[in-house]
């Protein structure tokens, strides 16, 4: 009797084994990071607002789901595009458009796999058209025949956006420039030497210019159309499709079923996929 109880428990015990599925591989993924709201890649001055951190959610990817995921973070973009450049990476968590661009020059097809919400649980990203709050311009179309100051092409939502926006009004400047971040640009604004100026829709309460410039100091005439503010983008030529649904189901359920508080909101939500024209053939 005992030896046919043993018999039987012992089939049981190899039955359940034989109908668990196989442990899956490690996966693991190079991402190369410049994040606003992410402490590591954020200036000091705005710690109190971008106090976001990754290590609990690699913690939990690499855990529950088999996922290393390794970053490198970059505090300046010009640094990040040098290292997408490299080609050492599986790809990046930034904004999609500093990616996007340097897909040709990069030899990389980059694919969106989760955007990150801020921490007012917004995915998009703007550029708004700010004069100071003392200005004689009440309107957008006011600032026709003026002086505007946008920002590099680097930056999509204070160059190419704002332009598209100029155009859909029919504004056009008597001096038109650029420069390549949004310190300038109000820097500029505030000593006199423009009309108006674009900077990001987080210049004045996530960026450095906070150290100078109060959000009661200006007054916003016009905003542009929205793009992803950040994102995963993974190399299509380095990581499988299955691997890509692999990090993005991981990424979902992690942020679903218990949001880590480091990453300062919901967490990561679907692509907004965006296929700039600017990129088009």
């Amino acid at each position: 009797m005992h030896k046919l109880i043993l018999l039987i428990l012992t089939a049981v015990a190899l039955g359940g084994c034989r109908s668990q599925p196989p442990t899956k591989h490690m996966l693991t993924l190079k991402l190369a990071v410049n994040d606003i709201y992410c402490t590591d890649t954020a200036c000091a001055c705005v710690h109190h607002v971008a106090a976001r951190t990754y290590t609990e959610t690699q913690a939990l990817l690499k855990a529950e789901y088999g996922i290393d995921l390794q970053l490198d973070y970059f505090v300046e973009p010009y640094n990040l595009e040098k290292a997408i450049l490299a080609g050492n990476y599986d790809g990046a968590l930034c904004k999609p458009w500093i990616a996007l661009r340097l897909e040709k020059d990069a030899g990389a097809e980059f694919e969106q796999v989760a955007d990150i919400l801020d921490p007012d649980n917004n995915r998009w990203l703007a550029g708004i058209v700010v004069v100071m709050a003392d200005s004689t311009f009440q309107t957008l179309e006011e600032l026709n025949g003026k002086a505007m100051l946008i920002g590099e092409e680097d930056a999509y939502e204070k160059h190419y956006a704002a332009k598209r926006l100029f155009q859909q009004n029919e504004i056009e400047f008597q001096r038109l420039e650029t420069k390549a971040s949004c310190i300038e640009n109000l820097g500029e604004l505030m000593d006199g030497h423009f009309d108006a100026v674009v900077v990001s829709d987080y210049a004045l309460t996530a960026d450095c210019a906070v150290d100078f410039a109060r959000p009661e100091d200006f007054r916003i005439l016009g905003k542009t159309e929205p793009v992803p503010l950040t994102s995963i983008l993974l190399d299509t030529n380095k990581v499988s499709e299955k691997d890509r649904a692999r990090l993005q189901a991981a990424l979902l359920a992690v942020s679903e079923k218990d949001t880590p508080e480091s990453l300062l909101s919901k967490g990561f939500v679907k692509p907004a996929v965006w296929s700039p024209v600017e990129l088009e053939p």
